[in-house]
């Protein structure tokens, strides 16, 4: 971190999990301290890989053990970060101006968060299709177009629905090397935006399995769009209300946001 400071160059350093089992891991915490300019440390319970505590395994003295910076710390992220399971993660120290910000997981929602990936993918997997279909059946029909739309789409729709929120994505890759700044219009982690994607997406599916049945009926496209828009309205309301009772700074919503996503993805 202070050769980040004083030299102005990037910093990377990923944390390393404890293994002490087959099934059984050291936790421990990490957090920066932006108003004393120290790193706090404290060692935790042994975990299994469900993250879920050993009784009796925390140390007695629960004592912090810190060090000085020696470089003034921004307030990038106000919380802990726990490390137990499978691989750390990793930090960008970086200086701007008179500050060290400290970066949360930048390698991620890099390449594989771009439109030029899933233009690719949607590209090659129509290609693939079409050829598959001339070795079969000596001939292409429009099927292999659809797959290559289904491929790319779907992907394209990931990737603009992570942009509405704070961490953005590389969605020029190769030609860019950095994010592009999210909307910050939502929390990857917020219950509420979730379940109205989920929710969404298995009324669009169910609508689709009658719309392409023997005898379809079963949900007019009406009654789709009122039981869409009617819960999007009423949730987003009691979100939007949510949002406004807790004021955050926009740098340290989007470390929030990084971090829920490291969640999800060591989780899964």
């Amino acid at each position: 971190m202070r050769r980040a400071y004083e030299s102005g160059e990037p910093q990377h350093v990923m944390l390393h999990t404890i293994r002490l089992g087959a099934d059984l891991w050291r936790q421990y915490t990490i957090r920066f301290d932006s108003e004393r300019g120290e790193v706090a440390v404290r060692i935790g319970p042994a975990v299994n890989t469900g993250q879920v505590p050993l009784p009796g395994s925390e140390p007695q003295d629960r004592l912090e053990a810190r060090i000085k910076v020696g470089a003034p710390v921004a307030q990038t992220y106000p919380g802990e970060t726990d490390i137990d399971i499978f691989s750390g993660p990793s930090f960008r120290f970086e200086r701007q101006a008179d500050a060290l910000l400290v970066r949360f997981l930048p390698w991620h929602r890099r390449w594989s968060h771009s439109l030029t990936l899933a233009a690719a993918l949607g590209l090659g997997t129509a290609g693939l299709w079409a050829l598959l279909q001339l070795l079969v059946h000596g001939t292409s029909t429009s099927t292999s177009l659809w797959a290559g739309l289904v491929v790319g789409l779907g992907l394209l729709g990931h990737i603009l629905e992570d942009q509405l929120g704070f961490l953005g994505s590389n969605l020029l890759y190769p030609f860019t090397c950095a994010r592009t700044r999210g909307f910050g219009l939502l929390r990857s982690g917020d219950a509420i935006p979730n379940f109205l994607t989920v929710w969404s997406a298995a009324l669009v599916i169910v609508f689709n399995l009658d719309r392409f049945s023997a005898q379809p009926g079963l949900i007019p496209p009406w009654l789709l769009g009122a039981a869409v828009t009617l819960p999007a309205a009423v949730l987003g309301g009691v979100y939007h209300r949510q949002r406004r009772a807790c004021p955050t700074s926009h740098e340290a919503l989007r470390q929030l946001d990084i971090i829920s996503e490291a969640e999800i993805i060591e989780l899964g």
